[in-house]
Order: structure tokens, then sequence, then C-alpha cells
């Protein structure tokens, strides 16, 4: 991929990504893709929270950089340092919990499972980029 680093659109990319992860992965790894998608995606039940939308913005700017970086060198183990954008989400957030309101239990709910889920995802993603930088740079996974 030379010369054609750009064969395939953004959109495909995204299409591409989510079809691995939710489609090719093995049945473990494909409940857990399943799950973090679900969990960053209810940010749209809460959009009327400022937490939901930064949520909404941050997972936004992660499937475009990886979109990117498929685009140029298909599902590598790098993909995963897309997600660093949550850390100062995830942190912001985590200091605004005690400021939710107690009548919002679901809101409340949903910001202890981002906040739990995509910790795991960090650190599954700090695997990733270990195993990266340490010579596993081919697709693993293939549309």
């Amino acid at each position: 991929m030379t010369g054609n680093a750009l064969r395939i659109g953004i959109f495909r990319s995204v299409l591409e990504l989510f079809g691995i992860v939710l489609v090719r992965f093995r049945p473990a790894q494909r409940i857990w893709g399943a799950w973090l998608v679900a969990v960053n995606a209810a940010c749209l039940l809460f959009i009327e929270h400022i937490e939901a939308q930064v949520t909404l913005g941050a997972v936004g700017v992660a499937v475009l950089a990886q979109a990117l970086i498929y685009q140029r060198k298909r599902f590598i183990r790098l993909l995963g340092v897309t997600h660093f954008v949550w850390l100062p989400m995830l942190t912001w957030i985590a200091l605004r919990l005690d400021a939710v309101p107690k009548e919002e239990t679901a809101f409340h709910a949903w910001l202890i499972m981002l906040i739990a889920t995509n910790a795991v995802c960090l650190a599954i993603d700090a695997s990733d980029a270990m195993r990266f930088i340490l010579g596993e740079r081919r697709p693993y996974y293939v549309w």
C-alpha cells in the first residue's frame, strides 16, 4: 500500500472496522467489542448532559483516527492508541460524579459503566501498543 494509501474512504473504513470487531473477532472479543460500542453509544440516551456530549465527541475523534490508521495500515495493534483521547474525558467525568443529582440514577449508572468499561479498554490498548512496539506490526484481522 505505498502510493495508494487511501484506497478506501473514511466511511468504508469505519464500516470495516465495526465489521471486524462485531463480526470477525472471536466470540469473547466480539462480546467485549459489542459491549464497548454499546456503552459508548449510550451517550446518545443522555445527550442533554455535557458529559454525554463530550463522550460523543471523544468517541468520534477516536473512530475517525482509527479509520485513518486503518486506511493506511489495516487492522494493526496500534489502532487502540486512539482511545487515549479518552483519558482527559474519563478524568473529567470521574471528578464530576459527585455533582450528578441523586435522582438521575440511570445517568449516574451510565457514567460509572463508561468509566469502568473505557478504563479496561485503555488497559487492553496499552497491552496492544506494547505488542506493536515489540514487533507485532502486521494486520491481524482482515475484512
